[in-house]
C-alpha cells in the first residue's frame, strides 16, 4: 500500500530537521552573574570644609548565580568610568575622563555591598564638575572573568551598546589625563568611616 505523496513530504522534512539538530554541536549555555552592579549613586561627602564628589557602587554577589549567604564571589574587580562635560573658556563643550579600579578580595553572597569612589575637593572646584556624571560606566570582573552588564551598569543617557563601546574606547586615552584623580575609598579621609563600610580591597601597593 503506498502513502498518499502530501503524508510522505512532511515526514521526511521532519527526519531531516530531526538529522540536523542531532548533527548540530550543543550551544553554550550563558554563563549565570557571579555578580552584577544593583545602584550607582553620585553625591558629595564633606570632610573639614571640603566636599569631594562621592560614587557610591552597589553591588549584589550571586556565587553560582544564586544569591546565597556563606557563600563568596572571590576576587570581584571592578572599574569605574565617568564622564562629565564641561565648557572650555572658549566656550567649547568637551567631556572629562576620570578612570579607577579596584578589586575586592571577596564578596559574600546575598547581601548588598558598596565599592565608593571619590574626587578630592580641588578637582571638583577646578573643573567645575557637578553632583551627578554626564555618562558613567561600570565593568565587573570575579577571578578574571568579565560579567554580564546589568542595566545599573551604565548611564541612562546611553542609546545603544555602541555608544558605550565609542564612550569606553575614548576614555581608554582620555582618561589617562586624569590618572590618579579618581581615589578609591581607601585612599581617601573616608577610608576608616565606620558608617561607610565596604569589603576590604587588596593594596597592590604592599604586595611584592
Amino acid at each position: 500500500m503506498r502513502m498518499p505523496r502530501l503524508i510522505v513530504l512532511p515526514i521526511l522534512f521532519v527526519m531531516l530537521l530531526s538529522i540536523q539538530l542531532r548533527a548540530q554541536p550543543n550551544q553554550p549555555e550563558k554563563t549565570a552573574a557571579q555578580v552584577e552592579v544593583t545602584a550607582v549613586k553620585f553625591g558629595t561627602q564633606r570632610y573639614g570644609r571640603d566636599t569631594w564628589l562621592e560614587v557610591d557602587v552597589e553591588l549584589l554577589a550571586k556565587p553560582g548565580g544564586r544569591a546565597n549567604a556563606g557563600e563568596f564571589v572571590n576576587r570581584v574587580r571592578a572599574t569605574l568610568t565617568v564622564a562629565f562635560e564641561a565648557t572650555d573658556a572658549r566656550g567649547l563643550k568637551k567631556n572629562t575622563f576620570y578612570r579607577t579600579s579596584v578589586e575586592a578580595i571577596a564578596i559574600e553572597g546575598g547581601a548588598r555591598s558598596s565599592l565608593r569612589f571619590y574626587l578630592p575637593p580641588e578637582v571638583v572646584k577646578r573643573d567645575k564638575l557637578r553632583t551627578d556624571a554626564d555618562y558613567y560606566v561600570v565593568e565587573l570582573e570575579a577571578a578574571g572573568e568579565p560579567q554580564p552588564a546589568a542595566k545599573p551598569s551604565a548611564s541612562q543617557k546611553f542609546t545603544s551598546l555602541d555608544s558605550v563601546k565609542n564612550f569606553l574606547t575614548k576614555a581608554q586615552t582620555d582618561a589617562v589625563l586624569n590618572d590618579g584623580l579618581l581615589m578609591p575609598q581607601y585612599l581617601t579621609p573616608f577610608a576608616g568611616d565606620p558608617q561607610k563600610p565596604t569589603p576590604t580591597l587588596l593594596r597592590r601597593e604592599y604586595q611584592r
